[in-house]
């Protein structure tokens, strides 16, 4: 049988033992497995998050080159200086209304990027320090019982 006094004692060397081991390798494989599942999770996300910004470039980057090609044919068609003026003002005012546009756009993507990105971290963070306040309170409860 054993009482508190081994129970709370290691035999050989007599120091006193944890109520929690320090090293539990099965535990330790687990949460290794939900961290490896946590990061699978944020990288994929990330990949997902980069491939719509470089959609988005891409797709933003071939539409200004359209526009300048078509400006470019419709100020050399120009029959006097004043229409060509008139191109060349009108493509820098779409220009830069287009450069705006597209800078929202990007940031709006890279906050969702980031967000999903980060939330499986968060969530796994928020699990862990759940379950070190739950140990807290177990050993808190087995000492006062002691």
């Amino acid at each position: 049988m054993s009482n508190k006094m081994s129970d709370k004692y290691d035999d050989k060397s007599r120091k006193e033992i944890s109520p929690f081991p320090i090293f539990d390798p099965a535990e330790f494989s687990m949460f290794g497995n939900q961290n490896l599942q946590v990061m699978t999770r944020a990288a994929r996300a990330y990949y997902n998050g980069a491939a719509k910004l470089n959609q988005e470039l891409m797709g933003f980057v071939n539409e200004r080159v359209r526009k300048d090609i078509e400006t470019a044919t419709s100020f050399m068609s120009s029959k006097t200086t004043e229409e060509a003026f008139h191109h060349q003002a009108e493509f820098v005012e779409e220009a830069i209304r287009d450069y705006a546009d597209e800078a929202s756009k990007i940031l709006h993507l890279a906050a969702d990027l980031a967000h999903e990105t980060l939330a499986p971290v968060e969530e796994r963070t928020e699990e862990v320090l759940h379950e070190f306040d739950e140990r807290a309170e177990q050993a808190e409860q087995k000492a006062a019982a002691e």
